[in-house]
C-alpha cells in the first residue's frame, strides 16, 4: 500500500470536464529562507531530521519533544514548516495538536504541516480528517522522498499566502472573498481553496454558503472530508436527521473519523438520548483516548446518566490530559471533586482540592474555587457552619471576579449556593450569566440542566425565558431608535444596556453598529468611536468567529478609511 495520499486536485477531479490548464511557476531555493519546527520525542530523530533538512539548505531550525513545548514554539515563532511525529507520547497523536493549533490560530495558513508516522493505520484517520494536515510521510523514507513531499506541500502552501494576512487577524470575510476569487480561476489549488472557504464559512456560522460548496465537491467525488463538512453544515442548519445519517455513513466508511463520533454525540444531547451520547462517547474515547473535549463531554453526560463510575473516570482523565495544557482550568478540578462527592468519596475530594490549591497557588480565580468546593465538601461532611462562612467568602469574591470567570466557575458557585439553600444567591449568578449570553443556545440549555439537576427545573426554566425575553426587549427598543435615524438616543440605550450586561457580544456590537451609522450621517465622533472600537476589540476576544462581529469588522475597516484614520484600523 503507499503512504501516498490519493490525488484530490481540482484537476484530477474534473478531468475531461474542460478545467483550465495549470501553469506552474518555477520554485527556486525552497528551503534556505524558512523557518522549520521538527516535533519527535526522540532526539536521535530530531537530529535525523534536521540533517536531512540541512542537506537541502535549511539551517533555521527549531526543535520540541513533547506536544506543549510545540505550542509555545508556535506560539513564539511564525513557522514555514512543521514536522511532527505522529506519535508524540501518552496517546497524544499529531492530527490532534494539529487540529489544536489550528483552533488556536498558532500558524499561519501558509505554514506546512507533515506529519510523520510509523504507522499505516495513521494514514486512513490523517487522509480522512476534514482538517488534516498538508501530507503525511511514512517511515522509513530517503532525503529524497522526504525533499519532494516537501516541495510539493510548499508550493501548495505559497499559494495561501494571500489569506495569511487576514485569517490571522480574525477577518475571515475577507479571507473567505479571497476564496473565492481562487475557485473561480479554477487553477491547480481549487479544491484545496474551496476545502478553506467551506472551513471559514463553517467558522463564522455560514452554514447555508458552507452547505453548498460541499455539495458542490461531493457531485465531483464522496471525499471523506466533504461528507464530514456537510454533515455539520446541516447540524448548524438544524437539519439534524439529515446530518445524523452522513456522520454515520461516515464512519461507516472508517470508524477513525474522530470528529465524527464528537457531532454524533452532540445530536444525541439534542434528541435528549443521554445513553446514546454516552455510548458513542466511549467507543470515541476508545479509539482516542487523550482528546480533551471528548474526555469532559464524556464525563459530563455519564454524570447526567448517573453513571458515576464512568464520569469520575473521565473528570480524572480531563484533568490529567489538561493539567499541563492550556486548557487548564479550575473547573476540571471543580467537576472531578464534585463527581467524587456524589459517590460518597470525601476523602479522595479532599485530595482533588488539595490539588487545586497546590496548582494554583496565588492565582485569584483559582483559590476562589478553592473556596467554592471547599464550601461543597464542608456541606457533604455536615459542618454546616464552615460552609456557611466559606460560601459568604466565596460570594464577597464572586463579586469582584463574576463576569470574568468562564460560565463553568459561575455554574459551580451556583451550585454551592443551592446546595445550602441561599436561592437568591445563586439565582442572581444565573440570572447575570443567563443575560449575559442570552443567545448561546448550548450554554442555556446547560444552565436549564443545572435547575433540573438541583430539583429547580420550573423555577430555572422561567428565570431563563424572562432573562432572554428583558434583553432582547432592551435591545429591540435601541435597534428601533437606531432605525429611526435617532442613532444618540440608540447609542444611549446600547450603552445603558452595556452596564447592565458587560459581556453581552450582541450588545456590544450593536453599541459598534450604532456608532458607526451615526459617524456616516452625522461625521465623525472621537469618544463614540474610542468606545465602539474598545467593544470591538473586546469582542474580538471573546468571539472573533461571531458572524455579525465579522461583517461589523468589514464595515469599520471601510469606514475608518474612507475617513482617512487608517490608525484605528483593528
Amino acid at each position: 500500500m503507499s503512504d501516498k495520499l490519493p490525488s484530490t486536485t481540482y484537476q484530477s477531479l474534473t478531468a475531461g470536464q474542460g478545467s483550465a490548464e495549470t501553469t506552474r511557476r518555477p520554485y527556486e531555493d525552497p528551503y534556505a529562507s524558512r523557518l522549520f519546527l521538527i516535533i519527535d520525542s526522540l532526539p536521535e530523530m530530531q537530529r535525523a531530521l534536521a540533517m536531512t533538512l540541512a542537506s537541502f539548505g535549511a539551517d533555521k531550525v527549531e526543535y520540541a519533544s513533547k506536544a506543549g513545548d510545540a505550542l509555545a514554539k508556535m506560539a513564539k515563532f511564525e513557522f514555514d514548516v512543521v514536522l511532527c511525529d505522529y506519535d508524540l507520547g501518552n496517546g497524544y497523536d499529531g492530527l490532534y495538536l494539529f487540529e489544536e493549533v489550528k483552533e488556536r490560530n498558532l500558524i499561519k495558513q501558509s505554514c506546512v504541516f507533515m506529519i510523520v508516522t510509523g504507522e499505516r493505520r495513521a494514514q486512513r484517520v490523517i487522509s480522512a480528517a476534514e482538517l488534516a494536515p498538508d501530507d503525511y510521510l511514512l517511515k522509513p523514507f530517503t532525503g529524497e522522498v522526504l525533499s519532494q513531499r516537501l516541495e510539493k506541500a510548499m508550493r501548495r502552501r505559497e499559494a495561501f499566502r494571500l489569506v495569511d494576512e487576514a485569517i490571522m487577524r480574525h477577518e475571515y470575510l475577507a479571507a473567505i472573498d479571497a476564496c473565492s476569487r481562487k475557485i473561480s480561476q479554477r487553477g491547480e489549488f481549487t479544491l484545496d481553496f474551496m476545502k478553506l472557504k467551506g472551513s471559514l464559512a463553517q467558522k463564522i456560522g455560514d452554514f447555508d454558503t458552507a452547505r453548498n460548496l460541499y455539495m458542490e465537491v461531493l457531485r465531483l467525488k464522496p471525499l471523506a472530508w466533504a461528507k464530514l463538512g456537510l454533515a455539520k453544515s446541516l447540524t448548524g442548519l438544524k437539519s439534524y436527521d439529515e446530518a445524523k445519517l452522513l456522520f454515520e455513513e461516515v464512519l461507516a466508511d472508517n470508524e477513525r473519523v474522530m470528529e465524527a463520533y464528537d457531532w454524533l454525540a452532540k445530536l444525541h444531547r439534542i434528541h435528549h438520548d443521554l445513553p446514546g451520547a454516552q455510548s458513542t462517547l466511549e467507543k470515541a474515547t476508545t479509539l482516542s483516548p487523550v482528546v480533551l473535549r471528548r474526555q469532559k463531554q464524556l464525563a459530563e453526560v455519564a454524570l447526567m446518566n448517573k453513571d458515576l463510575e464512568t464520569a469520575e473516570a473521565a473528570s480524572e482523565e480531563t484533568l490529567n490530559i489538561a493539567k499541563y495544557t492550556w486548557h487548564r482550568s479550575p473547573t476540571h478540578y471543580a467537576m472531578l471533586a464534585r463527581v467524587q462527592m456524589a459517590r460518597g468519596e470525601t476523602g479522595t475530594a479532599a485530595r482533588t482540592l488539595g490539588s487545586l490549591r497546590r496548582d494554583y497557588r496565588y492565582n485569584e480565580a483559582g483559590e476562589w474555587m478553592c473556596t467554592v468546593i471547599d464550601s461543597q465538601l464542608q456541606t457533604k461532611l455536615g459542618n454546616r457552619e464552615k460552609a456557611r462562612t466559606l460560601l459568604a467568602d466565596a460570594e464577597t469574591a464572586y463579586a469582584k471576579l463574576g463576569g470574568n470567570l468562564p460560565a463553568e466557575a459561575q455554574m459551580e458557585f451556583a451550585r454551592a449556593c443551592y446546595a445550602q439553600g441561599k436561592q437568591d444567591s445563586g439565582n442572581a449568578a444565573m440570572r447575570d450569566l443567563v443575560r449575559n449570553n442570552h443567545d448561546n443556545e448550548e450554554l442555556l440549555s446547560s444552565i436549564g440542566s443545572l435547575f433540573e439537576e438541583v430539583g429547580l427545573g420550573d423555577m430555572g426554566r422561567q428565570l431563563i425565558a424572562e432573562n432572554v425575553q428583558s434583553v432582547l426587549e432592551l435591545n429591540n427598543q435601541a435597534v428601533r431608535e437606531a432605525q429611526a435615524g435617532r442613532f444618540e438616543q440608540a447609542i444611549e440605550r446600547f450603552v445603558k444596556a452595556h452596564e447592565e450586561m458587560p459581556h453581552n457580544v450582541q450588545v456590544m456590537l450593536n453599541l459598534a453598529n450604532a456608532t458607526m451609522a451615526y459617524v456616516h450621517g452625522s461625521g465623525w465622533h472621537e469618544s463614540h468611536m474610542r468606545r465602539a472600537y474598545d467593544m470591538l476589540v473586546q469582542v474580538r476576544e471573546l468571539a472573533p468567529t461571531n458572524n455579525k462581529f465579522q461583517k461589523i469588522l468589514k464595515a469599520w475597516r471601510q469606514l475608518v478609511e474612507k475617513l482617512g484614520k487608517p490608525q484605528w484600523v483593528l
